[in-house]
């Protein structure tokens, strides 16, 4: 088989072997690519499987008429959408394209994977620290004209402390030297960095590793879950009076857990809210206190406290200095949507989605050691996290884990 477009290296045994299950049982989801000569641009392992299984009819696309490095490009834009590739494996497809085509402007190569230019700007730098490529005095641009290529200088007069931080990004320099401000570039360039961390792909099938389930009472520790391997907690534990307790549980089973910078999100009832705070400050420091919305039908009534509730704090610990995104602190459930079907205390998957979108980038590690009806975990999966999630019941795993399944396929069949 002809391999000359192939730029991702070959599966593993086992991920071969799950590919070849999943034809046999299904056939070929995605069609194979070919040019007019035959050869393969996209889909080499399922060509072998099919070949391998005596399958001769199967979905295919020929693209005609591409360059020898308009092919692989097309390759390599193919597999950074589609696979659910590491940081280091998308690193790799962009340092292969740029190494190809150090000729072209980063903004060039850029719209040719599909990623931002200041992504490209800073592997070229260090693909040039690192003596792989030259570096070049003139580059083409999108439309095909040769500019120079040099390290742009701008001044600004007597800068202010945020201007100064932001002209030390040469992708800010880039869009200063268009004519915009230093903030207003730095404003864009962090947009598009975002923009680019926030995108995702699911696979066909979810990858082996992706959520952990088990069945366990935090107030053991949870010592299967590693130190340090977390990188957010995103939970709702119950809130009458009697599980005030866990909450210093959890507080413990963060400070263990989390990453330096990591951050815990608990979703708590308003009643014994100081007592809670206490506890989850034993070992975490607070951070912030977000607004969680909850609209539409009937408000919970509470006769006791003589008040109809139409939200609930979001509690934000975290473990040493945050240094991520900045978060708005009103989060919203999509209307009606509060799913008591799983668990008595179900949350909205919109609204955890909401959360989870706020907080976390795709690859994460999130936890939820109050599993309940497993709705933390639905969204995280649906959205490309990884999950653990633990639940003093089996039932309640058990549950977890049909769901997920479901609503992974779910999330597939609408893309």
């Amino acid at each position: 088989m002809n391999t000359s477009y192939q730029v991702m290296p070959d599966l593993t045994d086992d991920e071969y072997r799950e590919l070849k299950s999943d034809i046999q049982k299904r056939g070929v989801m995605v069609p194979i690519e070919f040019d007019e000569h035959g050869n393969v641009l996209d889909g080499h392992h399922r060509l072998k499987v099919c070949r391998e299984l005596g399958i001769k009819e199967y979905p295919k696309v020929i693209r005609a008429g591409m360059t020898e490095e308009e092919k692989r490009l097309h390759a390599r834009k193919l597999n950074m959408a589609r696979r659910q590739l590491t940081r280091e494996q998308m690193g790799e497809l962009v340092d292969q394209q740029i190494i190809e085509t150090p000729e072209k402007s980063d903004r060039q190569i850029a719209a040719g994977l599909g990623i931002a230019p200041n992504t490209v700007s800073n592997h070229r730098r260090d693909l040039e620290r690192r003596a792989q490529i030259a570096h070049i005095d003139k580059s083409t641009d999108t439309l095909g004209r040769e500019q120079p290529r040099q390290r742009k200088t701008v001044s600004i007069f007597n800068p202010t402390a945020r201007e100064q931080k932001a002209i030390q990004n040469p992708a800010v320099i880039e869009r200063m030297a268009e004519g915009e401000s230093a903030l207003t570039a730095a404003k864009q360039v962090a947009r598009e960095e975002k923009a680019e961390r926030k995108h995702f792909t699911l696979p066909e099938e979810i990858p082996d590793g992706t959520y952990t389930l088990y069945t366990e009472d935090i107030r053991n520790g949870l010592l299967m879950v590693a130190d340090e391997s977390v990188d957010y907690i995103i939970t709702d534990p119950p809130y009458p009076r009697e599980y005030i307790p866990l909450y210093s549980d959890l507080s413990r089973l963060a400070a263990r857990v989390l990453k330096p910078g990591g951050s815990m999100i608990v979703m708590v009832g308003q009643s014994y809210l100081p007592e809670v705070i206490e506890q989850l400050g034993q070992a975490m420091q607070y951070h912030w206190c977000l607004s969680y919305l909850t609209p539409g039908g009937q408000s919970p009534q509470l006769w006791n406290k003589r008040t109809n509730t139409f939200w609930k704090p979001l509690l934000w610990y975290v473990k040493g200095t945050y240094s991520g995104d900045y978060i708005g602190d009103v989060v919203k459930s999509p209307p009606n949507e509060n799913d008591k079907q799983f668990h008595e205390w179900g949350q909205s998957v919109g609204g955890m989605k909401d959360i989870i979108e706020r907080f976390t980038d795709p690859g994460d590690i999130i936890l939820d050691p109050f599993l309940g009806g497993g709705t933390t975990g639905v969204a995280a999966v649906q959205m490309g996290r990884k999950f653990i999630g633990s639940d003093i019941l089996e039932a309640n795993i058990k549950i977890t884990d049909e769901r997920i399944k479901e609503a992974y396929t779910n999330a597939r069949c609408e893309e």
